[in-house]
């Protein structure tokens, strides 16, 4: 009898074919992205844009101010991820390629059959509009063209438009997609609005001023009454936009680099970006500037506790030449390769040196505490940026640190002390009168009030005592159901909305809340048919723990 043998060649081969397969989804490969939807591309966000607290993610493309176009998947995968929040991207989907990238889709306004049953019975199972669904690499597949969802205007989207990324699978840092060949047309160059020279140094001035200049940018330089003079080190800082064709939004700028004679000293490019220093953004620009005046300038210098990758300096861009004159040269880049560039001349004058300024300081690399009989504050190591002079009130029934227009990377802890319990009482953000401005999630520990807060500011105790409202916009208490979803209107005074129901007959029923429209919303297929009145009841409740419902009866035949 002859014992059949596999060769050892014939198991090599299958074993390197298997391992080909594995390694298919772990490693990046070059793909090029396609268009998701049927409209030609047009951006009105692009990636790495300058956006409040965060760089832009990905890109968001036009849908002409309407909701409901096909959303194709750009390659081949299996969904990997199903996030539906009244917050963010909205309903999102992930799609996970074997060439070591995922893409995503969001703000969607519904998903397709497949998905939408998907999530809808996990939704189900959870009592839970909001859900973070992991499908296994088996569950969902995908091919390349697929409609997997339509566009829509969920979630904390301005107005209708697919938000859409390129992520490492591996890392999930999301990656610049117009890198990836994405085919839009772009033949216009980058905008420099102003310039900004800041004086680095205690004491040094920019033409007299001790805060610095600002010029407008004008026919590749910059407008300026007379010469430039610096004493003292000096920064950089530039404001500016893209735009691409088909479009005519002020988008970001991809790349920004800063000479000084000649020598590179700075450069910014927005090509990929964790999503771990996003926040770092605050460090990046001069955010004092932007809070009074609504305008971004990105620095050309590091602050001590920016720690952004995607940004390269010399020395940290602080600029310290030889005594006399020298050229600044700012040029701003995309993706295409189109450019603009300023150029200027600075005389510039070391500074002799200052005593050291006697005033208690909050280093921006160290744990801070302040403790009074009523108030606790910690502020932790890497909060702030820089250090910031501790300006700190402690009032009768307030304590104020330093001032809204310092960003903060950390969350502070705020403890009020406050030995009586009162029903609704909470940590808010206050005016100088004592009025609310915004509210804080709060907690008791004995006789102290604990809240986080990730602005400085004014904080004392509010009361929110009022419940939320419910206000019934198409829906009529015993009537017949005659439309296709059924709305409410949800708001809160203060503390905001922290959870929702909806029952049908003591039965849970899906519904979508809509933030930005306080709205509240449920399909009538969703409830119980019968030709008798049904019971329906929708529960509001705030962060101060109020409680509101709204009870009445339907018919659904």
């Amino acid at each position: 009898m002859t014992r059949s043998r596999t060769p050892k060649k014939t198991l090599l081969i299958f074993f390197l074919i298997w391992m080909s397969g594995i390694l298919g989804w772990s490693q990046n490969k070059p793909f090029d992205v396609g268009n998701p939807l049927e409209v030609a591309p047009a951006l009105s966000g692009n990636y790495g844009e300058l956006r409040p607290n965060h760089f832009h993610g990905g890109l968001d493309i036009k849908t002409g101010g309407q909701e409901g176009l096909n959303v194709h998947t750009v390659e081949s995968g299996y969904v990997s991820r199903i996030k539906i929040s009244p917050y963010g991207y909205g309903k999102a989907v992930y799609v996970t390629h074997p060439n070591g990238y995922t893409t995503v889709y969001g703000h969607l306004r519904a998903l397709n059959d497949s998905i939408a049953r998907y999530t809808k019975r996990i939704q189900y199972e959870q009592k839970s509009f909001a859900v973070d669904v992991y499908p296994g690499e088996n569950d969902l597949h995908v091919l390349k063209g697929d409609i997997i969802a339509f566009s829509g205007n969920t979630g904390g989207s301005g107005g209708p438009h697919l938000h859409f990324e390129v992520r490492e699978t591996e890392t999930e840092v999301p990656r610049n997609p117009l890198l990836f060949q994405f085919p839009l047309n772009d033949s216009k160059r980058p905008i420099i609005e102003s310039v900004a020279i800041k004086p680095l140094d205690r004491g040094g001035n920019i033409s007299g001023s001790t805060t610095g200049r600002h010029y407008r940018a004008t026919a590749n330089s910059i407008s300026s009454n007379g010469a430039i003079t610096i004493e003292g080190d000096f920064g950089i800082e530039v404001s500016g936009y893209d735009h691409q064709d088909g479009s005519g939004n002020k988008n970001g700028i991809y790349k920004i680099e800063a000479f000084i004679d000649e020598q590179r000293f700075a450069a910014f490019t927005a090509d990929s970006i964790p999503f771990s220093q996003s926040r770092f953004l605050n460090a990046l620009i001069d955010y004092e500037y932007y809070y009074q005046k609504h305008v971004r300038f990105i620095r050309l210098y590091r602050l001590p506790g920016n720690i952004l990758e995607n940004v390269t300096y010399k020395q940290n861009g602080r600029l310290s030449p030889e005594d006399g004159g020298h050229t600044i040269r700012v040029i701003a880049k995309d993706v295409s390769g189109n450019s603009s560039e300023v150029e200027f001349e600075v005389d510039f004058k070391k500074l002799a040196d200052t005593p050291e300024q006697k005033q208690e300081m909050i280093r921006w690399n160290g744990d801070y505490y302040f403790e009074t009989d009523e108030h606790q504050l910690h502020i932790p190591k890497g909060a702030i940026y820089r250090d910031e002079a501790a300006n700190i009130l402690d009032g009768e029934d307030f304590i104020e640190v330093l001032n809204s227009r310092i960003p903060l990377q950390k969350s502070i802890q705020i403890k009020i002390k406050s030995t009586i319990e009162q029903e609704g009482e909470l940590i808010a953000r206050v005016t100088k009168d004592g009025r609310p401005i915004r509210a804080l999630q709060t907690r008791r520990e004995g006789e102290w009030l604990i809240a986080e807060s990730r602005s400085f500011g004014r904080f004392g105790i509010s009361h929110d005592q009022t419940k939320p409202q419910i206000k019934s916009v198409n829906f009529r208490s015993g009537s017949r159901l005659s439309t296709r979803e059924v709305v409410f209107q949800i708001k809160d005074n203060l503390s905001g909305i922290e959870s929702f129901r909806v029952l049908a007959n003591n039965q849970w029923i899906l519904a979508e809340y809509d933030p930005k429209r306080a709205r509240l919303s449920f399909f009538t297929d969703d409830l119980p048919k019968s030709p008798e009145a049904q019971e329906l009841m929708v529960e509001v409740i705030d962060m101060a723990r109020n409680v509101a419902t709204f009870e009445g009866t339907f018919i659904n035949p």
